[in-house]
């Protein structure tokens, strides 16, 4: 709890900080100043809804404050940026967004062309940092802002801790504005956006949105997740559970691959190697490879036929390992994959 008041402090102190060294005033500029931690955002019958959730900085740095001090401000508009401005005017007030931790899109907004409008709007005003980190949520606008009362700190800062305190994945697996704006431009990456939903009074990740060439393509649970971040070279570590008394902890994860045309096939080839730790049980080396090869093989199969979506990510890496095949195919991006097929080998070494 310390700490937590501790960081709560701090954070005031920087924000505060860096509105007098803008504003170049005092303190009745910092009053003019709204600091949201979160924004959610939303299209509803061709008007924008946005939420911005804040923290009233006068009470921050209060070490008895708790969630009482949250604010939740809510605006409507037919644009992001009309909807943003009015907001400003209607408030009297000057939203600074540099220091927000997340946006939160409500279900169905990559769907829309508001979603493009949006980036758009962020690139060309430069409003938002670009490492502010990017999920949906299943959970209405409502629940959502309740959050930030509930919590023991703002919404935007516990999601924040949640990735900080991630110990499987790496800092690359967040998605970020940053990473959403150089896909629009670029689209040719393989994104997976967390899917946040309200249980028992806190944010959970329920679910993945699968981002492909920026378009969405559905959803992915936990374990396709895993295996999209192992081959993207995100993940620190993997428990492997085999059955109810088998489990095994991996590291010093590694991935290669290699491309194969066969006829109008493309067969990528995977190469899997790590380090195994026995957690309970004494599964050998070889049933460990064997089962991961098969669920690498299945996960990725499955997600090319339910989503038509390659959890590989394979066509960016064409260009580099395969340019005879990124020739055939060059932009062509779904017959690719209705042309893929995988192949994983699997080598593990156990630790004794």
């Amino acid at each position: 709890m310390q700490s937590k008041r501790i960081l709560k402090i701090v954070e005031v102190v920087c924000l505060s900080v860096f509105a007098l060294f803008v504003s170049g005033c005092g303190g009745a500029e910092l009053e003019n100043k709204t600091f949201p931690l979160a924004v959610l955002i939303a299209q509803e019958d061709g008007q924008h809804k946005i939420c911005y959730l804040a923290q009233q900085l006068s009470e921050v740095s209060n070490e008895r404050a708790d969630g009482g001090n949250m604010t939740a401000a809510n605006a409507s508009g037919s644009t992001y940026y009309e909807t943003h401005q009015s907001f400003e005017k209607n408030n009297r007030c000057q939203l600074d967004m540099t220091h927000t931790k997340a946006v939160i899109f409500q279900r169905g907004f990559l769907e829309s062309s508001a979603f493009r409008t949006f980036l758009d709007t962020v690139r060309s005003e430069n409003t938002y940092a670009r490492n502010t980190l990017v999920y949906l949520s299943d959970s209405s606008m409502e629940e959502m802002a309740e959050l930030n009362n509930s919590l023991e700190v703002p919404l935007g800062s516990y999601l924040e801790q949640m990735t900080e305190n991630e110990q499987e994945v790496n800092e690359r697996a967040f998605v970020t504005l940053g990473a959403l704006l150089n896909e629009q431009a670029n689209a040719s990456r393989t994104l997976l956006i967390p899917v946040l939903e309200v249980k028992r009074d806190l944010p959970v990740i329920s679910s993945y949105e699968i981002l492909q060439g920026f378009v969405p393509k559905g959803r992915a649970d936990a374990k396709e997740a895993q295996i999209y971040y192992l081959l993207a070279g995100q993940l620190e570590q993997m428990d492997v559970f085999l059955d109810k008394e088998e489990q095994v902890k991996l590291h010093c994860l590694g991935c290669k691959r290699e491309f194969l045309s066969d006829q109008e096939k493309v067969i990528e080839r995977i190469w899997l190697t790590a380090e195994a730790k026995r957690i309970t049980g004494k599964a050998s080396e070889e049933r460990i490879e064997r089962m991961l090869e098969n669920r690498m093989e299945e996960i990725c199969r499955t997600g090319l036929e339910k989503n038509e979506a390659d959890l590989t990510d394979s066509s960016r890496y064409l260009a580099m390992y395969a340019p005879d095949i990124y020739r055939v195919y060059g932009k062509r991006a779904e017959e690719y994959r209705k042309n893929l097929m995988y192949e994983v080998h699997v080598q593990v070494r156990m630790l004794s």
